[in-house]
């Protein structure tokens, strides 16, 4: 009778061990990861998944948003943004010595800007797919090449070949970047420091470029960018092979309360289009607008450096403001500066205008960017939008460069700043529309006070 009396306790012990046990494991397990984790969360380079983490792969979230990283995802968006504000001096270098028209320099900057929109939305389509490190290494090097090639060609049909080789490799790059730092930690403050980054790397280069010589050809201008681009290069070993899980961001909600409708959405990316093509047409030529009323072109580079301190200041200021003032109202004094600075440019006839005009237009272009991008993010929490509203800035100067060349006869500018200013007001009344509409959709009634 003893051993029944004790098989008993012993028998649901053993039970008990056994259905414990994959409970047993799974702790083992965790404790496990949490020294993994531990063990390599200060090294950069320390990819999680693979195998261990059902076939993810991304870097641990500690070391992506330490500053190494953040400084090369920074430095590395600096590409694309110089090779859009270097428009109008490229355009005097390659008319410089007279090797190529008005029209032939605007086709060589309009093909570099047309190869970089079409990269950028082919490379954000697999950007999830990727090895970011070793891709913004491919785009540096076609950039860079193309950039060393351009230099000793004169040859308008190969120079126009090589620079869209430029403009893809650029594109390459930037896209990657733009897709790294949007999944930090603080992606808004990240994008400020871009931002202002970006601008103190156009004046730097467009300083350089004025004290080298613009009437000296494209190839000193080139040879400036092309070492810029080897500066550049050396953040790589710090630039993150992956994004951290997207799941983060997706188990927080805040995509879902972002998210409305289809219509809104488009109407708002028509508005951040429209707003960019006005750019387009009138920025890339100022310093054509400028010769055209008698300027040296010294003069003019000059005035392109010192514009540079207008967008330094915009992005300044907009990461000390934030949305404090409401997206509608900050993107109505935006929209509101840069018609007026464009039609400035009507009276701008000796150097001392012209210094001034082109940094209001710089302030003002670089004041409405991040309200814009921050009004397609509240459009479509996934960030498509973003990626493709990022993807309209070279595509609209490329697309307002051609416009002019069209309109332009001789040297009078005057329809395309009174084209160009009319384009400001309807951008802004088409992303207004899109903004409210969309607040309407949302599942919360509504309207943000960010929004207002």
């Amino acid at each position: 009778m003893i051993a029944p009396v004790c098989g008993a306790p012993l028998s649901a012990s053993y039970s008990s061990i056994a259905a414990n046990r994959h409970q047993y494991s799974r702790h083992a397990a965790e404790i496990g990861q949490h020294l993994r984790d531990a063990v390599t969360a200060d090294m950069p380079g320390f990819q999680k998944g693979t195998d261990m983490d059902a076939g993810l792969s991304w870097d641990p979230p500690a070391p992506y948003n330490r500053t190494p990283a953040i400084t090369a995802m920074v430095v590395m968006t600096n590409l694309g943004p110089l090779t859009m504000l270097m428009t109008p001096a490229m355009i005097v270098s390659y008319t410089g010595t007279g090797h190529f028209s008005a029209g032939q320099a605007a086709t060589l900057t309009s093909a570099e800007l047309a190869a970089m929109t079409a990269v950028m939305l082919l490379t954000s389509s697999v950007i999830h797919r990727i090895d970011r490190r070793r891709w913004v290494a491919l785009g540096l090097l076609l950039a860079a090449s193309a950039h060393l090639a351009s230099i000793f060609v004169t040859a308008y049909p190969l120079l126009l070949a090589i620079r869209f080789v430029a403009g893809a490799g650029i594109g390459v790059a930037y896209t990657v970047a733009v897709a790294a730092l949007s999944a930090t930690a603080q992606p808004d403050r990240n994008f400020g420091v871009s931002v202002t980054a970006n601008q103190l790397a156009a004046t730097a280069v467009l300083t350089t470029c004025s004290w080298v010589g613009l009437n000296h050809g494209h190839g000193p201008t080139l040879a400036v960018v092309f070492v810029f681009t080897l500066l550049t290069a050396l953040g790589i070993p710090w630039f993150p092979r992956r994004a951290p899980a997207l799941a983060m961001a997706e188990d927080s909600g805040d995509v879902a309360a972002r998210a409305t409708g289809i219509v809104p959405g488009l109407i708002g990316l028509g508005g951040m289009s429209l707003f960019l093509l006005g750019v387009g047409m009138v920025w890339p030529v100022v310093g054509l607008i400028a010769q055209s009323h008698g300027i040296a072109s010294s003069t003019v580079g000059s005035a392109l450096a010192l514009a540079g301190l207008g967008g330094i200041t915009a992005g300044l200021l907009v990461s000390a403001l934030g949305a404090r003032l409401g997206r509608i109202i900050a993107l109505a004094i935006g929209s509101s500066g840069i018609a007026a600075g464009v039609l400035l440019l009507l009276v701008a006839y000796d150097g001392w205008t012209l210094i001034m005009v082109a940094p209001i237009i710089m302030f003002f272009w670089m004041f409405d960017i991040p309200y814009y991008l921050g009004a397609m993010s509240v459009l479509d929490g996934s960030g498509r939008l973003a990626v493709v509203g990022s993807a309209t800035a070279p595509l609209g100067l490329a697309a307002g460069q051609a416009i002019t060349a069209t309109i332009v006869h001789g040297s009078n500018y005057t329809p395309v700043i009174a084209v160009s200013a009319t384009l400001f007001v309807v951008a802004l009344t088409s992303v207004v529309i899109g903004l409210t509409a969309g607040s309407r959709l949302k599942p919360s009634a509504g309207t943000s006070k960010h929004d207002r």
